[in-house]
């Protein structure tokens, strides 16, 4: 619990995930007051919690190599990853029901706080942002679709998907050295 209360401590005084979740509801207010082609706007509100999911998890890899301290201080990793994913779900899921609330999707906010775990497991594994955010936003923007004009609708196993790619990156987190990743 210690662990999970740090974590949180830690996401809610990044600046960063601050304003990419202020910017997000932002935008998702004013594409709804323009009403965009096609009528959803949660697809857009989604690119902002892909963001916040890897900005979560590689953060601690920048700079000074905050995730020296954290390992130091928590050094059973899959517990810690564990408190990553259970703070940034505490985190997720009010700004998502916020979210898919003001996109008059309300039921989307389960999918908002399943793709934030997606790309904080990406974040995880890559370790830097502006790589992992590339990867996250080419998959779901590109990869995602191209797949289902060939495989139908992937959102029934998407839910499981990001626990799985969460869980793969606690597993190789839990491997390797805590290395800024340089």
């Amino acid at each position: 619990m210690n662990a999970v209360r740090a974590e949180v401590g830690k996401l809610l005084t990044l600046r960063s995930l601050a304003l990419t979740l202020g910017l997000t509801w932002a935008v998702t207010l004013l594409l709804d007051a323009l009403d965009p082609p096609g009528g959803s706007v949660l697809p857009y509100g989604q690119v902002g919690f892909l963001i916040l999911g890897v900005l979560a998890t590689s953060h601690e890899y920048q700079g000074g190599g905050q995730i020296r301290t954290t390992l130091l201080a928590m050094p059973r990793r899959y517990r810690l990853a564990a408190a990553k994913a259970v703070a940034l779900v505490v985190l997720a899921a009010p700004a998502a029901l916020l979210v898919a609330g003001t996109a008059g999707e309300p039921g989307g906010t389960l999918s908002l706080v399943v793709d934030t775990l997606v790309a904080a497991g990406v974040g995880l594994l890559i370790r830097h942002p502006v790589g992992a955010a590339g990867a996250v936003l080419v998959a779901y923007e590109i990869g995602l679709p191209l797949i289902r004009t060939h495989w139908g609708e992937v959102n029934d196993w998407l839910p499981l998907t990001g626990v799985l790619i969460f869980a793969v990156a606690s597993v190789v987190f839990a491997r390797r050295d805590g290395a800024d990743g340089s």
